[in-house]
């Protein structure tokens, strides 16, 4: 189901800088499908059943983006596109969404950080390459598992991680940043020194500028449902993970021999997690060229 909207506000806050402070979210709910993720529970407040099949659309997000940055209050911070959903979706092809607020934010020159799994991001590369001219654009996309069968299972509607890493490599010397977001990484099925390997090397290979990795934790609703999903689809790893699974967070030793791999890793290829917030009078792009 699509249900069109008028919003009343484009921004949203919250508490944690990750990588913002800010959202942009055109879209509720996602037909990524992606199992794990934990936005789900939003979908209760809007009285819809089916986070990845009820979509809302914002139809006037990009008229309202704009009149909030241009609000004297406004202080120029950094904005992350997609938060709860990703901005490139399926939807994204009939609405086209995505093209009005790249215009609104080269017309404030307000920073920006841009996250999709969609090669469809593709379709709007000439305009966030002129938008690189006039403020900060960093871009990352996620990744779970190169295992196609695995990765069809818990990210049904997304494209392939292969697919998602020539996607970003496009914008490395574009943007600020590119970056991959190996989150979650899902024990006993992502886990595995070929996929930690594979993961780490591509990101080399292509040129991406740098890569985080954290595992999987089952907070709040999403527990149960992933659970299941385990069960059904990776029984023979079920107990196994279950156990690993007692509460929301990985097991702490577990967790603690996994960041142990990715750190050598990620001595071996180089490659590190840092960033940092564009703050405004970092902003060295706002002028015109």
């Amino acid at each position: 189901m699509i249900l069109e909207t008028q919003c009343k506000s484009a921004l949203s806050k919250h508490e944690h800088e990750f990588p913002t402070s800010w959202d942009v979210n055109p879209y509720r709910g996602c037909t990524m499908g992606c199992r794990y993720c934990f936005a789900q529970y939003s979908h209760k407040y809007l009285n819809m059943s089916n986070f990845f099949s009820d979509i809302v659309v914002k139809t006037n997000i990009a008229e309202i983006l704009y009149s909030e940055l241009r609000k004297k209050t406004w202080k120029g911070e950094q904005i992350k596109l997609g938060g709860i959903s990703d901005i490139y979706q399926h939807a994204e092809k009939k609405y086209k969404l995505l093209p009005q607020l790249i215009d609104v934010l080269k017309k404030t020159r307000n920073p920006v950080f841009i996250q999709s799994k969609s090669t469809l991001i593709l379709r709007d590369f000439e305009l966030i390459k002129e938008l690189a001219k006039y403020t900060t654009v960093d871009i990352a996309t996620s990744i779970c598992t190169f295992d196609e069968t695995a990765q069809k299972i818990i990210e049904p509607g997304a494209p392939s991680a292969q697919e998602r890493m020539e996607m970003l490599s496009q914008f490395t010397g574009i943007c600020r940043h590119t970056i991959v977001s190996f989150m979650p990484v899902i024990p006993l099925i992502s886990d595995s020194d070929e996929n930690l390997e594979t993961t780490f090397r591509l990101t080399k290979e292509f040129g991406i500028d740098s890569i985080i990795a954290y595992p999987l934790h089952l907070r709040g609703n999403l527990k149960k449902p992933f659970l299941k999903l385990v069960q059904t689809h990776f029984s023979e790893i079920y107990f196994q993970f279950s156990e690993l699974y007692k509460t929301a967070d990985l097991n702490e030793i577990y967790a603690a021999d996994l960041f142990q791999k990715i750190s050598g890793i990620r001595h071996k290829y180089q490659l590190y997690g840092s960033y940092s917030i564009v703050q405004p009078q970092d902003n060295q792009l706002s002028l015109f060229p």
